[in-house]
């Protein structure tokens, strides 16, 4: 049962999300009002057989545990850095309820590791095996002996952690889909996973999961740092393969890539550079996690929505998305309604599949740029978007090279018009790119 003290912590943390969201303050019931007021548990330590709350203040918890998710949650403790021992109600609430959601599962999933977590912090020390840090917990609540299946499926959990010892790339993690398979075993221990042994294996699973998850993941995003901070212009590329290459709605992407990497002075980062660029930039994206034919796939299908749009409106000056409205200037908006056939191989047909393509990537970068920001307070959702503006950045250099030399050609064939149209194109590609790089 609830406690009056382990009630005003709970109550403080929802309270707090639920205010913020809504921009004023939550109307409180008048038993909730005086058992907010209360002074006289302000000292009592949480579950220790004090007074429990009434059953209008735990009918209360329970309402406001319905408005707030998981996402909210982990956001405002990780914004706000509640003590030690409101976590400690939360979680004794939360596992006490005698009917859980998955949403339940979920918070304890998230709050159970994050207080050990923490505590790792301020000790300085691993956590080791925590049964009895969980036992004290949730001291006071009963538990009855786990099912066999459960038991089993425990014995699963010292597997999934040698799997993860063994990972040495970030795109491993992603091949193995070990998070979704580390999330289905939890789900099926169903209104087991909150006894305090399967929590213990669960705890400890997380935390040696998160240190590997998130040192594979800086040295991604280590590579990611360098390559958008790295100059596009450092080698030119080589006009005739570009112009021969299948820059179009199907073409192959990455051409070239190696060329973007940063030159380090030191022997050991030039010889990882050097190893790098002799990767093809689809083992390159590999390795950070991205799949380049998905993200690939996503673009083309986006230049034929944009396609159907722009043909389907005369008047078309701009595409609206939820980042910023993508204004077309003339010559982009003819090229979008009058696509030509991928047969067709000529410069018109490479001028008007370029301008296609150039304002394709800049709106899929305005269309990742919000899900991405929205959702990077989450465990796991902000990676498919981290991904696309990552193939979107690598692509977008690689194009943006494309039009650069199409505009060189176009010049030296006395097209100067055409190539003041794409070296415009070019800019505001650049441009886009430019709002990529620094997310990262």
């Amino acid at each position: 049962m609830t406690t009056h003290r382990e009630f005003q912590e709970i109550n403080l943390i929802y309270q707090t999300i639920i205010e913020r969201l809504l921009r004023h303050p939550l109307p409180l019931p008048e038993a909730v009002q005086q058992a907010v007021a209360d002074e006289t548990v302000a000292h009592e330590p949480a579950g220790k057989g004090n007074a429990g709350a009434s059953q209008e203040t735990a009918h209360w918890i329970e309402l406001l545990n319905l408005a707030v998710t998981p996402h909210l949650l982990r956001t405002h403790v990780l914004e706000n850095n509640p003590k030690d021992s409101a976590l400690r109600s939360l979680i004794r609430f939360l596992v006490s309820k005698p009917v859980h959601s998955q949403e339940d599962h979920d918070k304890v999933d998230w709050l159970v590791t994050h207080l050990f977590s923490m505590r790792e912090g301020g000790n300085q020390q691993p956590t080791a095996w925590p049964k009895m840090d969980v036992n004290e917990i949730l001291s006071g609540m009963e538990f009855p002996n786990l099912s066999m299946q459960s038991a089993d499926m425990l014995m699963e959990m010292p597997a999934l952690i040698d799997e993860v010892k063994y990972f040495r790339t970030f795109n491993e993690i992603t091949d193995s889909h070990i998070i979704q398979r580390a999330r289905d075993m939890k789900n099926l221990f169903g209104e087991e996973f909150f006894h305090p042994e399967v929590l213990t294996a669960v705890v400890n699973y997380n935390l040696f999961f998160g240190k590997q998850f998130h040192a594979l993941f800086q040295d991604t995003l280590r590579q990611v740092h360098e390559f958008a901070k790295s100059d596009p212009s450092t080698e030119a590329p080589d006009e005739r393969k570009l112009l021969s290459s299948d820059y179009r709605l199907t073409g192959a992407a990455f051409s070239n890539l190696g060329k973007h990497g940063r030159k380090e002075d030191n022997e050991h980062t030039a010889a990882g550079n050097l190893a790098s660029q002799q990767l093809s930039p689809e083992q390159q994206l590999k390795q950070m996690g991205v799949d380049a034919e998905q993200e690939s796939l996503y673009l083309r299908n986006r230049v034929e929505e944009m396609l159907m749009r722009v043909r389907g409106n005369a008047n078309t000056t701009s595409i609206p998305n939820s980042f910023a409205p993508l204004k077309l200037d003339e010559w982009e908006a003819g090229a979008m309604r009058n696509p030509f056939p991928e047969s067709e191989q000529s410069f018109r047909a490479d001028y008007a599949r370029g301008i296609i393509r150039a304002i394709a990537i800049v709106f899929r970068i305005y269309e990742e740029i919000p899900q991405y920001l929205e959702k990077k307070g989450t465990e796991f959702l902000w990676k498919r978007h981290h991904d696309s503006l990552v193939y979107l950045l690598y692509e977008g250099r690689n194009h943006k090279d494309f039009l650069l030399q199409l505009a060189a050609s176009s010049g030296g064939r006395g097209l100067n018009e055409k190539a003041r149209q794409l070296q415009s194109t070019a800019k505001k590609l650049d441009v886009g790119l430019g709002k990529v790089a620094e997310l990262f």
